[in-house]
């Protein structure tokens, strides 16, 4: 599963439901939710997400995650992301910079970003998603 499967899986009717409902829940049960859909969905293999947080205001979001081999949670960090909504255009996400707790996770990820394995942008192209990410971003 690729990070940009989680923003662009499914349609339909159901999203449109699940759009409604998403938009009524206060805004911490929405980021709760969207903790257990990633946890379910791309962290099944590696552990989970433990907390949480997306500031707005300050364009920072925060996650602890208790990944399998771990004896610590790991912290991961993304500033001044950025979310690119053009006319007629899905939107995107830019991460911003991203940090981890663990050096080497931290190097990891700094490479397979740099090496396009993980994108700088993720394009966000399934309707429910673009709801949460407009909400929540």
């Amino acid at each position: 599963m690729q990070p940009s499967d989680f923003f662009n899986a499914g349609s339909g009717l159901m999203d449109t439901v699940q759009i409604v409902f998403f938009k009524m829940l206060p805004r911490g049960a929405q980021t709760e939710k969207v903790r257990a859909e990633i946890n379910r969905g791309l962290l099944k293999v590696y552990g989970k997400m433990t907390r949480l947080e997306i500031d707005k205001d300050s364009k920072t979001i925060s996650a602890d995650l208790d990944l399998k081999g771990e004896n610590e949670a790991v912290q991961i960090k993304l500033s001044n992301y950025r979310l690119i909504q053009e006319e007629g255009k899905h939107p995107i996400i830019e991460p911003g910079t991203m940090e981890v707790s663990r050096e080497w996770l931290n190097a990891l990820l700094k490479n397979l970003v740099k090496t396009g394995v993980v994108p700088e942008r993720i394009e966000v192209k399934n309707p429910l998603h673009q709801a949460v990410v407009k909400t929540l971003l």
